[in-house]
Order: C-alpha cells, then sequence, then structure tokens
C-alpha cells in the first residue's frame, strides 16, 4: 500500500527535488512521478506550482530563521553578527534550491512570507541593539551580511575559489573586515 500523500509529504519531496536539481526542476509532473501518483491529484493538496512555489519559500525561511537564532544564540556583538553571517552561508550551502525558492517566491507580498521575512529582519536588529545605530544604518549592516553571505555561497557553488588558500580563513576575514568596518563607519 502507497503512502498517504499529504502537503507535508509534497512539500518534503519539493525540496529534496529543488535541492537537488535547481529550483527549476520543480513542476508538477515531476512531483508526482516521484510521489507516483498522477499529476491532477495533486490539486487535492495544492492549488497550482505557484502555491506550492510559495510554501516552500515559507518552509525556506522558517528554516533560516531558526539556523540564524540558533547561531546567535549565547553570543553578542561581532561574534553574534559573524555567527549569523556563517550561518546563512551553511543554510545557502546545505539548502540550494530552498534558498532560491526564498529569492524567487511567486508573491513575494504573501503575508506569511512577509510575516517570517520581518520577524528574521527584527532578530537582526536586536542584535545590532548594543551598537547604538539608527535603524537605517543597522538595516544596511543586515544588507551587507546578506550580500556577503550570498556573494561567498554563489562563488563557491560556481567554482570561484580554486586558489591554495583556506576558503574558511577567508570568510572570517571578510567578515570581520566588513563587521568592524561597517560598526566603526556608522557610529560615527
Amino acid at each position: 500500500m502507497r503512502e498517504k500523500i499529504t502537503r507535508q509529504a509534497i512539500l518534503q519531496v519539493s525540496e529534496e527535488i529543488v535541492n537537488q536539481e535547481g529550483y527549476e526542476s520543480l513542476t508538477l509532473a515531476k512531483l508526482a512521478k516521484v510521489l507516483k501518483i498522477k499529476t491532477p491529484s495533486l490539486y487535492n493538496h495544492i492549488s497550482n506550482l505557484n502555491d506550492l512555489r510559495n510554501e516552500l519559500a515559507v518552509h525556506a525561511l522558517k528554516q533560516l530563521s531558526h539556523q540564524i537564532m540558533m547561531s546567535a544564540v549565547g553570543k553578542a556583538g561581532d561574534v553574534a553578527l559573524k555567527s549569523i553571517g556563517l550561518a546563512d552561508i551553511h543554510f545557502m550551502s546545505e539548502n540550494p534550491g530552498l534558498y532560491d525558492a526564498m529569492l524567487r517566491a511567486p508573491d513575494p507580498q504573501n503575508e506569511e512570507i512577509e510575516k517570517i521575512s520581518s520577524e528574521i529582519i527584527s532578530m537582526l536588529l536586536r542584535v545590532l541593539e548594543p551598537y547604538h545605530l539608527s535603524e537605517e544604518h543597522a538595516i544596511h549592516i543586515i544588507r551587507g551580511l546578506r550580500a556577503l553571505s550570498h556573494g561567498f555561497n554563489t562563488l563557491e557553488r560556481r567554482g570561484g575559489f580554486n586558489m591554495n588558500v583556506p576558503l574558511e580563513d577567508s570568510i572570517s576575514v571578510a567578515f570581520d573586515t566588513f563587521i568592524k568596518g561597517m560598526i566603526t563607519t556608522l557610529k560615527k
């Protein structure tokens, strides 16, 4: 007897497809084939592919939020910021398809996507509170950390770091330099 198909099972298989084969590989036909059901049966659980992709983005944001929170627990200041950046890179490299799902959600104004995204920003703003920055300056730092994480992950995934220097050391130096530089510059 075949396992009962649930929305959770659909989400899990979708996650596997996007992480292993890429975001664009997720189609309802492929999903149905992996689940060993006919494509129309999926409509008992989801409205359409965009609905599924939005749900995948929500799922990805929840996972990222949890990883960010866990990386910052018990840490403060520069150490917390660096831990968050490293957690971001780790999430991206372990979940490339989910990361793409977050960036390419069909409806970024989806209430749940906006809610979780706002919670992540609020969490990061709390980590930055001890620096006494304006909210605008704190947002600059958050964007910079995200861009740094994205850049390292993207270049690594595409084979852009082939020198005989440990990548982890480069990441560490880049985060330390960025954090110290941004904090010093924006506190003036």
